[in-house]
């Protein structure tokens, strides 16, 4: 492993803890490497936890075999699915569970959607910026909010690519990107160039496609949320986290960094029992890295 790429040494344990679960728990062979399923236990959906609707949501959005969303147990893929797809069984546990990560009393909380872009793309950041999950939301007041999900796992900060459309459009004051952080007002000072630096600009992205939704739709929402999910051993985002919230004016409103681990202990507090349990402990055992 080159420690270039992973200084901080969670890329290296995770993929070791991924092997460990794909034959301490599933059971079966690998592929040439560890944390590679076979392809005949690939397509039988051994990437994903059985049940809860989940295999089902990943086949419909991936009708086709692709190996990184079904072979790949340690690509960010599948998180996702494993994570959210299940909160679409049971709408009272999903209110109370965005209840307690926004802070906020919701009198409901919509179907979570996976891998949402709205469309036309022209008409919000014109480039391929999506949520890997987005709800909807309705407080006890009745105004409606958006949260947009980037789920994280092993990443690390991606240099951008010289000459790329997001190059350019970085480079354009007066693309989408800058229209809408301009009418958003949530940044500290107005805009800062650290939001341009590689481990913030993807959040930023992010963060400015809700705004985007927000701003498109003025008449249905009173709010856009980012939320980010990762590992706490994976200290890289958590510092991206605290760094990239500092940026914002109230960050306590638009930004809400939730770890694994507080994921999972928030289901087991709000989850019906012991419906949700078995999942519970599967998340636990396939993403906690020691």
């Amino acid at each position: 492993m080159d420690n270039r790429r992973d200084p901080t040494g969670f890329l290296a344990r995770a993929r070791l803890h991924q092997s460990k679960f794909r034959a301490e728990h599933l059971r079966v062979p690998c592929d040439h490497y560890g944390n590679y399923l076979l392809e005949a236990d690939a397509r039988k959906g051994m990437n994903y936890f059985d049940g809860l609707g989940i295999l089902d949501a990943v086949r419909k959005r991936f009708p086709v075999f692709n190996r990184n969303v079904y072979a790949n147990l340690l690509r960010s893929e599948h998180v996702p699915f494993n994570f959210f797809v299940p909160l679409n069984s049971d709408a009272a546990l999903r209110r109370r569970l965005f209840s307690t990560w926004l802070g906020i009393k919701l009198r409901k909380a919509s179907r979570i959607q996976i891998e949402y872009a709205p469309v036309p793309r022209e008409e919000f950041l014109d480039d391929r910026t999506s949520f890997d999950a987005f709800l909807e939301y309705q407080d006890e007041a009745g105004l409606i909010g958006l949260v947009g999900i980037e789920v994280k796992y092993t990443e690390r900060p991606h240099p951008l690519k010289k000459g790329s459309k997001e190059d350019r459009d970085i480079l354009d004051v007066g693309s989408a990107y800058y229209r809408v952080m301009s009418d958003s007002g949530i940044y500290r000072g107005g805009w800062s160039k650290n939001l341009l630096r590689d481990e913030y600009r993807q959040l930023w992205r992010n963060q400015l496609l809700g705004e985007s939704i927000q701003q498109r739709f003025r008449e249905r929402y009173a709010y856009a949320t980012l939320m980010v999910l990762y590992p706490e051993a994976n200290t890289c985002v958590a510092q991206t986290c605290k760094g990239y919230g500092s940026l914002l004016t109230h960050p306590e409103h638009t930004f809400k960094p939730l770890t694994y681990e507080q994921f999972i202990l928030d289901v087991r507090t709000h989850a019906p029992v012991p419906a949700f349990l078995p999942w519970a402990d599967y998340l636990r055992d396939r993403y906690i890295v020691p």
